[in-house]
């Protein structure tokens, strides 16, 4: 596994969110996790980047315990974030916001070719790389969020909510290019409300309630209709 959850339990200060919540991610692998609003989705990510409260279990990416690493450590061992709503700095340039995803990165020739990756996947961003990310419209400003994070050229891809807000062909574009970057072995956890978009990308997930795994499972064994209606999902 690239990325293990043991029994993990976190929050934020005094309250508490995830209660024993184990997980897997394989390296290569889309991973989806899906669930009613509340059930603690976001929590798991920001648990691995480091953004929560751990209060118990364990957190291990390529076997070794990063439960205790600070943030910055999780990004030089490989795990990248991107958070829900598009945050970009909104007064920077688009190459500007990907030099400062690139601020842990020392080589300069890593820079320049990982900038050429995100520019072969989101085009639209090289023909507006001398723009402010605030002129972006909604699904340029989520491919650029996504572009800055892998500028760290991660191992691990996790998305919050990629779909929130954005129009339906800017959508299909930004899964697209997921799927083609998992297809060169970037390996993606991803937190979707749209649970039918993300099922069809991902090899399997889970589904969480009340901040526990109440079922895992291959992709179309989460989609199962009754299931999703019993997890208040249609």
């Amino acid at each position: 596994m690239l990325l293990e959850l043991e029994n993990l339990s976190a929050g934020y200060g005094e309250h508490q969110v995830l209660r024993g919540v184990s997980l897997g991610v394989k390296e290569g692998e889309m991973v989806a996790l899906i669930g009613p609003n509340g059930a603690g989705k976001s929590t798991v990510l920001k648990s691995v980047m480091g953004l929560a409260t751990r209060t118990g279990g364990g957190i291990l990416f390529r076997g070794q315990d990063a439960g205790r690493l600070p943030v910055h450590a999780r990004l030089e061992e490989g795990i990248s974030f991107v958070p829900q709503g598009r945050l970009v700095f909104a007064s920077l340039t688009v190459l500007e916001n990907l030099e400062m995803g690139a601020y842990l990165v020392r080589s300069r020739a890593v820079i320049a070719e990982n900038r050429e990756r995100v520019f072969h996947h989101f085009p639209v961003l090289k023909r507006k790389a001398k723009h402010r990310a605030g002129s972006l419209s909604g699904g340029e400003q989520q491919m650029l969020a996504i572009g800055r994070a892998l500028m760290t050229s991660p191992a691990l891809l996790m998305l919050d909510e990629p779909s929130l807000g954005l129009s339906p062909k800017a959508i299909h574009e930004v899964f697209e290019q997921l799927s083609s970057l998992r297809a060169e072995g970037t390996t993606l956890l991803i937190v979707e409300q749209n649970v039918r978009l993300v099922l069809r990308y991902a090899e399997r997930g889970y589904l969480l309630a009340a901040g526990e795994v109440r079922f895992q499972g291959t992709a179309a064994e989460l989609a199962d209709e009754k299931r999703m209606h019993e997890a208040y999902l249609l």
